[in-house]
């Protein structure tokens, strides 16, 4: 017994071996936070390879700490550090189906927007006081903590721990390799969450910091280029006489309840798209995401371009498409004399799209701040029901024709567990297969029952008009509940519907999609084929699928990454000015009455907000006509300003109004 004290006494005075213990230590409590469960404990009996390799990965990190004097003090706050990225994962994981990744760092200005509607004051509270207790715990080790005695010559001192990283690092580098190598784990998820669980947190996120953007392929060159572009160019489809209005309504977390084996329902949910469905051209449409991550199903529809070909957890709204243009169905509708027209009724700044949409080739985008006589959910989000009006707003605007693509929000989550304080709902819900979440999923059918309401009267809107016209229906993902693929009946948590109607003669097809293959598809419809990417998917869509996605990502990454080779080597598209909202945003006249200043003019609303010379004042609306602002004056040369803002008081656009003449004080 003495024997072995002494052994583990010895072996605990090597430096690696703390850095050891603390990475296998800590690597049990990471995966704990992502299985959101003791079941992480078994990580190391279920997939033993795989939990020394995050571990080594971890201890690469720990390493760290050998360059310092205050070794343990380095030690916690890189423990800390990795604990507090898998505890955001856990607490993300409990709203949303999509794991924490690095690109998550991205949208926190977003998550600020709506964390009101997951996270309660109580749960701020305890997050500010874990905050504080490990704030004070460093703190602490930071001044009473242990500092070794440093022996040798300080260049010894740093060149032993070089040494030490640097073996350390190559193990896990190698080990990764061969990992990768042998397909033992992957760089790439189709699956996230799947992957999160099958290879756990630790590789999983650290992919996601290294993996961005578009990889270049072995064989990209402007001679496999050139061959691609002659096969593109060579194929002339037949064109068609038709050019309708063409709208695109992605509809949020919009599904068929009834695809739930076992669920019962008081009355159906969902007539008008079902009706939809059975006269209409439809199919199942296998999207990006689950749960979450609405951008990028709109991303993979509008430019035809494969998600799964980014990085792992990207979101490319936030990464390459703030600064590139791309192209999409808005420009390849543009070549053909469309005017384009995005519209969302909620903050335009969510996922950036008031800077996006310019790189995607729109010539307006309507929204939330855009819009008068919205009505909300219990939970706060804007009903689906004003975007009637403003897509007609759309299509009046121009003698010619247009392409209108529409974001819906009434479905989003989170969708409340209990009663709802004066909301009753009309459909009674049972037998929903996660019992504890069937009142929420009540909720959820009850909003999108009301979706559907609107979806029948957009119809019967868009049937009034004269001008010929198609309507592309889709799911952006499944909602936030606990849902396998074993619980419904088509068997893929990853699919959604999409219906195609006209007010014209289409024949009925039912085909399945890939959500990035739908506009091209609509188009092929039309007989309209533009733009080099919705002509591939529809020369190349019965091609093999290991060539047909191979090319296409070659495709992407030149359009992207590369020397636009399929261009000639420059992008023909060009950001547009983007316009925000339909109507013009009027000043007409300034006056005082009464110490209060009234601003009179056309089309404001509760997000229009009135600046005299340059300071903000509390506006408040009087209709969409007159502003009134109290406690101040305005006088001769003053200038007022009406700017719209959303909640999160970004301008997105102003009007100015200089006073030319003397007013009554």
């Amino acid at each position: 017994m003495n024997r072995v004290k002494a052994f583990f006494k010895k072996i605990w005075t090597y430096d690696l071996v703390h850095a050891a213990v603390y990475s296998f230590i800590l690597e049990l409590v990471i995966e704990c936070f992502n299985r959101r469960g003791i079941m992480g404990l078994a990580f190391p009996f279920t997939h033993p390879i795989i939990y020394i390799y995050n571990s080594l990965i971890i201890m690469a990190t720990m390493t760290i700490a050998l360059f310092f004097r205050r070794r343990v003090f380095v030690y916690a706050v890189i423990s800390v550090s990795w604990i507090a990225l898998a505890l955001t994962n856990f607490i993300i994981l409990s709203s949303r189906k999509t794991p924490f990744t690095a690109m998550d760092f991205y949208l926190i200005k977003d998550a600020l927007k709506v964390a009101g509607l997951y996270i309660n004051i109580i749960h701020i509270i305890l997050i500010v006081i874990l905050a504080a207790a490990v704030v004070t715990g460093l703190v602490f080790l930071w001044k009473r903590g242990p500092k070794i005695e440093i022996a040798i010559k300080k260049s010894k001192f740093y060149a032993y721990a070089v040494i030490q990283f640097m073996l350390v690092f190559l193990a896990a580098y190698g080990m990764a390799t061969t990992l990768l190598l042998s397909n033992t784990v992957e760089g790439h998820f189709g699956n996230l969450a799947q992957a999160y669980k099958q290879y756990g947190f630790v590789h999983c996120f650290v992919s996601s910091v290294l993996d961005r953007g578009i990889s270049k392929s072995n064989e990209y060159s402007e001679e496999y280029m050139g061959a691609l572009k002659k096969d593109l160019d060579d194929v002339k489809p037949q064109a068609s006489e038709k050019t309708p209005n063409i709208i695109f309504l992605q509809l949020e977390s919009f599904f068929d309840p009834s695809h739930i084996k076992g669920i019962k329902m008081s009355e159906n949910p969902l007539p008008n798209y079902q009706k939809l469905v059975e006269y209409c051209s439809s199919g199942y449409l296998s999207v990006p995401c689950f749960g979450a991550g609405t951008c990028n199903t709109e991303f993979e529809v509008q430019t035809g371009i494969n998600l799964d070909d980014f990085g792992p957890g990207e979101y490319p709204y936030r990464t390459v498409m703030k600064s590139k243009v791309c192209e999409s169905m808005a420009y390849d509708l543009k070549n053909l004399g469309y005017s384009t027209h995005a519209i969302h009724n909620n903050d335009g700044t969510f996922y950036d799209r008031n800077l996006v949409f310019s790189h995607l080739g729109y010539d307006t985008f309507t929204s939330i701040e855009y819009m008068d006589g919205v009505t909300t959910t219990p939970t706060g989000w804007a009903k689906d029901d004003v975007l009637i009006e403003e897509i007609g707003k759309a299509l009046d605007s121009t003698t010619g024709t247009d392409y209108v693509y529409t974001i819906s929000v009434q479905g989003h989550g989170d969708y409340p567990s209990g009663p709802v304080e004066g909301y009753t709902p009309q459909i009674k819900v049972t037998d929903f297969p996660v019992p504890e979440q069937q009142n929420s999923f009540e909720y959820f059918v009850n909003q999108i029952h009301e979706m559907d309401i609107f979806i029948g009267e957009l119809i019967e809107s868009l049937s009034e008009r004269d001008e010929e016209t198609v309507l592309v229906m889709y799911g952006d993902h499944l909602p936030t509940f606990d849902v396998t693929d074993d619980m419904l009946t088509n068997g893929d948590k990853f699919q959604t519907q999409y219906v195609i109607w006209s007010n014209f003669e289409m024949e009925k097809q039912n085909k399945n999609l890939q959500s990035y293959q739908l506009s091209a598809y609509v188009m092929e419809r039309l007989g309209i084929s533009e733009g080099y990417i919705m002509k591939y998917h529809q020369i190349k869509k019965d091609a093999p699928e290991e060539e047909y996605l191979k090319n296409l990502k070659i495709l992407e990454y030149d359009i992207l990454y590369g020397k636009k080779e399929i261009y000639g080597g420059e992008t023909p598209y060009t950001a547009t000015d983007l316009k925000m909202g339909i109507e013009d945003i009027e000043i007409t006249d300034v006056y005082n009455y009464n110490n209060t200043v009234f601003v009179e003019g056309n089309n404001y609303n509760d997000y229009s907000c009135v600046l005299i010379n340059g300071k903000e004042y509390a506006t408040e609306k009087i209709s969409d006509r007159l502003l009134r602002v109290t406690g101040v004056k305005v006088k001769k040369d003053d200038i007022v300003v009406v700017a719209q803002k959303g909640e999160d008081k970004v301008e997105l656009s102003r009007v100015s109004f200089t006073i030319k003449k003397q007013l009554k004080q």
